[in-house]
């Protein structure tokens, strides 16, 4: 008995595999691609990229990895077992792949660690009657002898099979069939292949399987053929084209005018481009500028040149709707007459004879079916616009619909009647207006994708304008979808705001967006991520826009790119800055100065939630002097009391012109607090925020000083969560009944009031030179009785408050009727917030009535109380009630 495959019998099986792909009957096709044999033989083979992919919701689970690698990662010496599916759509080079395989095998340079490769071609397991898995493999490769391949399938982690295009339906057996397990048992050839797949028969073997589609089964890995990345692209070019300087200068330009189709990653569309680029360079023609332009010359090229003949030929082509499509198919299109022409085999894939009516016709390629399925909406006035069918499709249609576009088209079949192509423009207007209101991103997407093929600015004028577009984030955006945005946004003249909210924008993505970053007022990019590069042409963007406001609150932001941004608006229009939670640093404050320093225009800079530390702010300080800043925010910035002298000598100089300073939530305690109200004394500061600063009651007497001087401005203060006791609140009443104060809005939430506080504060609201008309003391932890206090003080004629909160007081029900009273007596206010409080479903039908009763009332916010849901109907009569 044998004991292994012979030496001879194995070089004789290499020499049959190679002659079978140097023999390939497949020739070269403008739209099939270069023949497998020209590819291995000539050396102009270009790895793929792949990526894993889980079949059950078509998710890839990783990142691309060249197809070459992954094969080596899969079926590793001493791996048992291996079945691998690569799948993607026609084109995609799935079948010159295998025979590389193949070839590489037969030549001894790769996978040498399996004794025999056995290619399984579909067709010809799938012929002829029941049989076994050895007759069949047999009869296949009829050079191994019987006892090599019954010795050779004894050992199936020996064995690798390679089976090239194999769909689900052929590999479905009957529901009578069961699982075949024994090589020598005759079945049918799809229950053979169902019993490999699943590892029932040779269980041992390892199996290469290409599919247009993925299709269920456990014991397969799943890779997606995602085709040429733009560096395999490139390599493409140089191995068609063999001059570099002649292939970059091609590749750059079809990049530029094509690489927003997804096509451009399929390696027979680029052996297409390549091939009509060659042809266009040769007849001293331009190249062709978008996708339906290339279309258009390849339908020329094909196409025989009497008109008539060439536009019935486009009709009948354009009307074939499958994917594969019969005899009968083609009769009744009207394409009998070519099924002897050569045209017709230079669009189509012909299985058979052309006059059996068993024989089986597909579409070279997709993209050309797609196109000419287009192009007869335009021939035939009886063809309507399809619903529901590919992007392609659309994008042809819109292309079409642009003379210059479909002038190489036109040439080879006449002109297209103008009142189609106003059909059209009528439809894509209409559909513009249907999409753009929505909520779906992806859907926008695809509609600038459709004006940008249209290339008619005067439409995309019209149809925005008449449409209400909801400027919804666009967070997914991809390369192509940044240039239809930013070709939508050109012809518009400009962007009210640009919501690129937590966007991944690359390099390329950026520099594509760069029009329309220009010609926005308003870029929001919170939680987003750019790196250097895409940095660096938004930052010249900014510097060459329009743009006055920029949000890039919790995003990324490297030292680096920081520095080139405020480079940039150094000599840009911007002059609103959110850098929240950016993870800014003291170090980062150089940059923040330099850009002050050149004579920016930045007028607010929020730059809460960052690390700053006392160096930060200190060196900040010395830019502050003199630049144009009116607000800033350094909320939780870290800072302690060791900086507010650096920065009350900032404030102090006379040409800061800050306006709103928020230094809430850091450590300033009694010592930074002195220090800043030396500031508003002197200076025109209206806003102060101190929430949350640790400091105490003892900076009552300061405050009070400071609120009085002659020269506060000070019109809105909020020093909530301090620790201010009775002391500090009463010293700041006696200040608000001063004339001097100019004081409007105060806030005074969890300051430990007092009822004495609160007595010293109704007297406040009561007295005519008071100039409140926000107040806010919730969190005080106090009672109805105290309450009674705030609505005396609401009927006093003197009491000018128009906005109260009372959160958390909290408030009972026993105090309904004096609080409606109170409202009721009231002539100015119109907000009162009752949040968190002991309200029940008693105090409802009393807070309805007040609200229907007094218009004057805009808000009533009752959230968070004591109700139960027998009463929101109740609730929901009155629109102005928030709970």
């Amino acid at each position: 008995m044998q004991s292994e495959i012979s030496y001879d019998m194995q070089q004789l099986h290499k020499e049959a595999l190679r002659d079978s792909v140097l023999n390939s009957t497949l020739p070269n096709s403008l739209l099939g691609g270069q023949a497998v044999r020209d590819v291995i033989q000539r050396g102009h083979y270009t790895p793929l990229s792949v990526c894993l992919c889980d079949p059950r919701d078509r998710v890839w689970r990783g990142d691309r990895e060249v197809l070459e690698n992954v094969i080596s990662q899969e079926f590793p010496p001493g791996a048992v077992g291996r079945r691998v599916l690569f799948h993607g759509g026609v084109g995609m080079g799935k079948t010159t792949v295998v025979e590389k395989v193949i070839w590489d095998w037969a030549t001894g340079s790769r996978l040498q660690h399996y004794a025999l490769l056995l290619p399984v071609p579909v067709s010809a397991a799938l012929e002829g009657k029941a049989e076994s898995l050895q007759s069949m493999l047999g009869r296949i490769h009829t050079h191994i002898s019987a006892e090599t391949l019954t010795f050779a399938l004894q050992k199936p982690q020996d064995l690798l099979l390679v089976l090239d295009g194999l769909e689900h339906h052929q590999c479905s057996p009957s529901s009578s069939s069961s699982l075949i397990c024994d090589v020598q048992q005759e079945a049918t050839g799809s229950e053979l292949l169902f019993s490999l797949l699943h590892g029932s028969l040779l269980p041992g073997a390892s199996m290469l399987i290409t599919s247009r589609e993925p299709f269920k089964c456990t014991s397969l890995r799943f890779f997606q053929v995602v085709g040429f990345s733009k560096t395999q692209r490139r390599t493409f070019f140089l191995e068609f084209f063999g001059d570099v300087g002649l292939s970059e200068r091609l590749f750059q330009q079809s990049e530029q005018a094509l690489s927003v189709d997804e096509q451009c990653l399929c390696p027979a569309f680029c052996w297409t481009l390549c091939s009509v680029l060659k042809t266009q360079l040769e007849s001293n023609n331009s190249p062709p500028e978008t996708l339906t332009q290339l279309l258009g010359i390849i339908t020329h090229m094909l196409l025989p040149k009497q008109k008539p003949e060439t536009r019935e030929l486009v009709l009948g082509l354009g009307k074939l709707t499958n994917p594969v499509c019969s005899y009968n198919d083609i009769l009744s299109c009207g394409l009998r007459s070519f099924l002897h022409h050569p045209a017709l085999s230079a669009f189509l894939r012909i299985k058979g004879d052309v006059t059996s009516p068993d024989t089986t016709f597909s579409f070279l390629s997709p993209v050309m079916q797609e196109f000419l399925l287009a192009a007869s909406f335009y021939l035939d006035p009886s063809v309507q616009i399809l619903d529901k069918c590919s992007d392609l499709y659309y994008t042809f249609l819109a292309g079409l619909s642009d003379s210059v576009q479909r002038k190489p088209l036109e040439d080879s079949v006449g002109k297209f009647d103008e009142s189609r192509v106003s059909e059209f423009l009528q439809w894509l207007m209409g559909y513009v207006s249907k999409v753009l209101p929505g909520f779906e991103a992806k859907k926008h997407f695809g509609v600038f994708r459709l004006l940008l093929h249209a290339r008619n600015s005067s439409l995309v004028k019209e149809s925005i304008s008449k449409s209400q577009w909801r400027l919804m984030g666009y967070s997914e955006l991809q390369e192509p979808d940044c240039e239809a945005l930013a070709y939508v946004v050109s012809c518009m003249g400009e962007m009210t705001h640009m919501n690129l909210y937590r966007a991944k924008l690359t390099d390329q993505q950026t520099e594509k967006l760069m029009p329309a970053l220009r010609l926005s007022k308003s870029i929001g990019l919170s939680q987003s991520y750019l790196n250097f590069a895409a940095m660096t042409h938004l930052a010249t963007a900014l510097a060459e826009g329009r743009t006055t406001t920029l949000n890039l609150s919790y995003s990324r932001l490297e030292t680096k790119s920081f520095k080139t941004l405020c480079h940039a608006l150094t000599h840009s229009p911007l002059e609103s800055l959110l850098l929240n939670g950016c993870k800014l640093t003291s170090a980062d404050c150089e940059a923040l100065v330099k850009m002050f320093s050149g004579g920016s225009r930045l007028r607010v800079l929020n730059l809460f939630g960052n690390a700053l530390a006392d160096q930060g702010l200190i060196d900040l300080s010395s830019a502050l002097e003199n630049c144009r800043l009116q607000e800033i925010n350094m909320d939780g910035c870290s800072l302690t009391a060791a900086s507010m002298s650096a920065l009350s000598s900032a404030l102090n100089n006379g040409f800061s012109e800050l306006r709103m300073l928020d230094l809430s939530r850091n450590s300033l305690m009694d010592d930074g607090m002195e220090l800043i109200l030396q500031a508003i004394r002197k200076r025109r500061l209206n806003t102060l925020r101190v929430f949350a600063c640790e400091f105490t009651g003892s900076c009552g007497p300061s405050l009070a000083a400071a609120l009085q001087s002659e020269n506060c401005c000070l019109t809105k203060l909020d020093v909530s969560l301090n620790d201010l006791g009775q002391s500090g609140v009463m010293q700041i009443c006696r200040a608000l009944m001063a004339p001097e104060c100019t004081l409007e809005k105060l806030e005074l939430t969890g300051c430990l009031m007092t009822e004495q506080a609160f007595r010293e504060l109704g007297r406040v609201l009561m007295c005519a030179s008071s100039r409140l008309i926000e107040l806010s003391v919730g969190w005080n932890h106090l009672d109805d009785s105290v309450a009674k206090l705030m609505w005396q003080a609401l009927k006093h004629n003197n009491c000018k408050l128009q906005h109260l909160d009372l959160d958390n007081f909290p408030l009972t029900d026993a105090c309904v009727d004096e609080l409606c009273e109170a409202v009721a007596a009231s002539s100015t206010l119109s907000t009162l917030i009752l949040e968190n409080n002991d309200l029940t479903d008693a105090a409802i039908p009393r807070l309805v009535r007040l609200m229907q009763d007094r218009p004057l009332m805009a808000k009533l916010n009752l959230k968070y109380n004591n109700f139960s849901e027998d009463f929101c109907d109740l609730m929901d009569t009155c629109p102005n009630i928030v709970y």
